[in-house]
């Protein structure tokens, strides 16, 4: 499982077909209706070539295209995506698991269960959870990864952490100049 933080959702205006990549994705000529997009990317067939800008273009054409949606400025909203229990640690980076001895109402944490693996919050107090984080974390050392009997619990490579939360800094900034919420799930 995976969580995605990103700008809060609203409705497209134009449908793009891309393998995922940012820059395939910000190169794709739009479509003004998911039909349109539909279409094109079935008819792609289920080996394509490479897309201008593919991150990947050795293995793009093995992977099958997706119909991405176009904000209503005519942009991409920007996409941070984890895997779960690196999402977890940011999420306490970010203070979301505080201390329920408080007694003030806490923002939802993954942990939670259904009601918590998803939210959001005006992008100025994301951005300033963030630019704490920052400022406080101490450098990520890293991880080695592990076997737990044929599963493979992956690795996290020195300055991992630091790197995402630029990333999530970049994304709130992103949605504060455009007046939106960031959101997760």
């Amino acid at each position: 499982m995976s969580v995605t933080f990103t700008a809060d959702w609203r409705p497209a205006t134009q449908f793009a077909v891309t393998c995922g990549c940012e820059r395939a994705t910000a190169l794709a000529v739009p479509h003004d209706t998911y039909e349109a997009a539909s279409v094109e990317a079935l008819s792609a067939g289920p080996v394509h070539n490479a897309l201008p800008g593919c991150a990947m273009p050795e293995i793009c054409p093995e992977y099958p295209l997706h119909v991405h949606d176009v904000d209503p400025g005519g942009e991409f909203a920007p996409e941070v995506n984890l895997s779960e229990r690196n999402a977890s640690l940011l999420t306490d980076l970010l203070g979301f698991t505080a201390p329920e001895t408080t007694g003030a109402p806490r923002p939802p944490r993954l942990d939670d269960g259904p009601a918590g693996d998803a939210g959001q919050l005006p992008a100025v107090d994301f951005l300033g959870r963030v630019l704490v984080a920052l400022a406080l974390a101490p450098e990520d050392e890293g991880l080695d990864g592990y076997w737990d009997g044929r599963h493979h619990l992956g690795d996290r490579r020195a300055g991992y952490l630091q790197l995402r939360l630029a990333e999530l800094r970049d994304l709130a900034q992103w949605c504060v100049d455009r007046g939106r919420n960031v959101a997760w799930g």
